[in-house]
C-alpha cells in the first residue's frame, strides 16, 4: 500500500472538510445583557448572572406537602406548604427582593405549575391583585376571574419570606 505524502493528506483533509461543512457557517458574537428570564426571554445563550437558574427548574414546584380543608361550607382551602428550594435568589440571581420581584415570581411559578395551580378553564383564570410587603413577610394575591370575566369567588396566594424564600401557596376555590 503507497503512502500518501504528509502535503497530500493535509489538503485531502481540508478539501474533506469544506465539503462537509459547505452549508455551515460559523459566527462569533458577543451578548450582553440583563438575562432576567422572569421578565424577559434571554437572547444570548448564557447570561452574565451565573447564579441564576434555568426557568423552568427554579420555578416548578417539587418537594411540598398539601393540605386540604373546607374554610367555610362553601370553600375548600388547598395549602401547599413547606416548600423546598424556591426563591427568587435561585430563580434570578439577585439578592434583592421588592414587590416587582416577588410578583414575577409568583406568576412564573403559576405558569410553570400551571396543572397543579391553574384554574379549570370552565372556571376562569387567576389575575394579579396585588403585593403587600412587611418587615418579615411578602404576600403576592390573585383573584378569581370567571370565564365571562367578572369577578368570582377564589383566591390564590403565596407567601414568602424577606430573602424571597417561598414559604406557602394558599388556594380558596368555591365547592363544585
Amino acid at each position: 500500500m503507497p503512502r500518501v505524502p504528509s502535503a497530500l493528506a493535509q489538503v485531502l483533509i481540508a478539501l474533506g472538510s469544506v465539503i462537509l461543512l459547505r452549508g455551515s457557517s460559523c459566527v462569533m458574537v458577543y451578548c450582553s445583557e440583563d438575562c432576567d428570564p422572569c421578565v424577559t426571554q434571554c437572547q444570548c445563550r448564557t447570561c452574565p448572572n451565573n447564579a441564576a437558574m434555568a426557568f423552568e427548574p427554579a420555578h416548578r414546584l417539587v418537594a411540598f406537602d398539601v393540605v386540604q380543608s373546607a374554610t367555610e361550607p362553601d370553600s375548600v382551602q388547598q395549602t401547599f406548604a413547606w416548600i423546598d428550594g424556591l426563591s427568587t435568589s435561585r430563580a434570578t440571581g439577585r439578592t434583592e427582593v421588592g414587590a416587582r420581584e416577588l410578583r414575577e415570581f409568583a406568576e412564573g411559578v403559576l405558569g410553570v405549575n400551571s396543572g397543579l395551580l391553574d384554574l379549570p378553564v370552565a372556571l376562569g383564570r387567576w389575575d394579579f391583585v396585588a403585593v403587600d410587603l412587611a418587615d418579615e413577610f411578602g404576600l403576592v394575591t390573585f383573584n378569581r376571574t370567571d370565564p365571562r370575566g367578572s369577578p368570582a369567588e377564589g383566591r390564590l396566594e403565596f407567601l414568602f419570606d424577606a430573602r424571597g424564600r417561598l414559604l406557602e401557596i394558599d388556594r380558596t376555590l368555591p365547592r363544585l
